[in-house]
C-alpha cells in the first residue's frame, strides 16, 4: 500500500514538473512574440537583432550591421531553459535603446508577462 502511494507521489511530482518547464517554455515564446509584434519593423533588422540568454543580459553586438532571423536559435535557447532558471530576452542592435523609449515595445511585453503566462497554461493544459 505505501509502495503504492509513493509510485503516485513520484508519477505526480514527474508530470507537475514536465507541465511547468512546458508552460515556462509556451510563455517564453509567447513573450518572444509579444517583443516581435511590438517592434517596428522598417528593415525587420532589429526584430531580427533579438536574443536569448541564460547565462546574463543580451549583450549589444556591434560589429554586426545587418542580423539573420534568429527564430530557430531563439526556440533552441528557449526549449534548452529549465524551470527556475533565469531567462534573458532582448536585442543586439546597438540601436534598440533609442527605439524603445518611443515604441516600449520591451516594457509592453514585460507588462502582459501574466497575461502571456496564463494563456501558456492554458495551451499546456488543452493539451492535455
Amino acid at each position: 500500500m505505501a509502495d503504492a502511494f509513493a509510485a503516485a507521489v513520484a508519477d505526480w511530482e514527474k508530470k507537475c514538473a514536465v507541465t511547468q518547464a512546458a508552460v515556462q517554455h509556451e510563455a517564453l515564446r509567447g513573450l518572444d512574440e509579444a517583443l516581435v509584434d511590438g517592434t517596428p519593423q522598417v528593415t525587420g533588422n532589429l526584430r531580427n537583432s533579438r536574443a536569448v540568454s541564460t547565462l546574463g543580459p543580451v549583450t549589444v553586438d556591434w560589429r554586426t550591421k545587418k542580423f539573420r532571423d534568429p527564430s530557430d536559435a531563439v526556440d533552441n535557447a528557449i526549449a534548452g531553459s529549465e524551470v527556475g532558471q533565469t531567462v534573458h530576452l532582448g536585442f543586439r542592435a546597438p540601436y534598440a535603446h533609442k527605439i524603445e523609449p518611443k515604441y516600449a515595445m520591451v516594457r509592453l511585453a514585460g507588462q502582459r508577462w501574466p497575461s502571456i503566462v496564463g494563456e501558456a497554461a492554458r495551451i499546456v493544459k488543452g493539451r492535455g
